[in-house]
């Protein structure tokens, strides 16, 4: 790329070359020319506001967190010290198990996002993309967020009870004589309903990521002879790769951090991670919930090196 390093001649009699105003740089105090010549010094300007906003909202509660966690707990509170107590009463407890059943429920959530929102994110980023129906029919996955998030689950309890929309239609229909006591307060009820909040973390980003597939390829795969399965798995599918893995992680984070869910729709039978951190914080037991808190943190950044470790945070740019 060319560079213009013409000089010009101002109105003033200054010059100004490259897009450069010399002379008002010279018309700076001395004191303030150094801000101008040093790269360094005035980068570490332009960046200092917003690195102090990212400090002060996000660096000092989680600096917090990890003092926290390792304070001496007291009843009904605690004392800043130094202690790994919090952490080993997480290990040598049933918490652990229900860490590990989280990162499981988190990958099967993963897996079912990716098998219900591909197909639709390739409808509408590639069958359908030049139609002006497809923006408005995906804000519609949009309109549940407008939504108080309690009553959004709520609401499955209507369709998942004994005496819900699924059961009366399967007794009406001859298909049961009862009702299905599992699909409500279980594992099942929890899934659906997760699945429900999260699912359109996958479909967004894939969409994206399809609907910047150049129409040109995917017509070059038809004129060659390739079937659409063909297309999908060797055209779409590796293109929609950044899509999909931005997807994979909003979902897979947010059941890391679900505790609403469980609750309603578990009826105090399913417990994930976030849910044992409530209980912690209901019971002033602060350095437990902040040690386990740790631990997630530590977690995620183990999964954003791994990722940065075998594609690259450039994905991310990629959608």
């Amino acid at each position: 790329m060319a560079h213009d390093n013409s000089t010009v001649t101002t109105a003033d009699g200054g010059e100004r070359s490259g897009g450069v105003d010399y002379a008002a740089q010279r018309r700076l105090p001395s004191v303030l020319r150094p801000l101008i010549d040093n790269d360094g010094l005035r980068f570490g300007l332009q960046v200092l506001p917003w690195l102090s906003v990212l400090t002060f909202f996000v660096f000092l509660p989680l600096a917090a967190i990890f003092v926290w966690s390792v304070a001496i707990p007291k009843p009904f509170g605690f004392e800043l010290g130094f202690t790994l107590a919090n952490f080993q009463t997480f290990v040598d407890s049933y918490r652990l198990g229900i860490f590990f059943a989280t990162i499981g429920e988190g990958v099967l959530l993963v897996v079912l996002s990716l098998i219900f929102g591909f197909p639709i994110a390739y409808y509408a980023g590639i069958r359908k993309r030049h139609s002006k129906y497809t923006f408005p029919v995906m804000l519609l996955f949009a309109i549940p967020f407008l939504t108080n998030y309690i009553l959004r689950t709520l609401s499955w309890i209507s369709f998942l009870g004994n005496d819900g929309v699924f059961n009366s239609a399967l007794m009406l229909l001859g298909v049961i004589n009862e009702p299905l006591s599992w699909l409500l307060y279980s594992e099942f009820a929890v899934r659906v309903g997760m699945l429900a909040s999260y699912l359109p973390f996958m479909i967004f980003p894939a969409w994206l990521a399809m609907s910047r597939i150049d129409d040109e390829i995917l017509q070059a795969s038809t004129d060659l002879g390739a079937s659409p399965l063909a297309t999908i798995r060797h055209i779409v599918l590796p293109l929609s790769i950044p899509g999909l893995l931005i997807g994979s992680v909003f979902v897979f984070v947010g059941v890391l951090g679900e505790s609403v869910v469980p609750v309603i729709l578990g009826g105090g039978n399913v417990s994930l991670i976030a849910t044992v951190i409530n209980n912690a914080v209901n019971s002033a037991r602060l350095p437990l919930a902040s040690a386990i808190s740790a631990v997630l943190l530590l977690f995620a950044v183990v999964l954003l090196l791994l990722w940065e470790y075998l594609f690259g945070l450039k994905t991310v740019g990629e959608i």
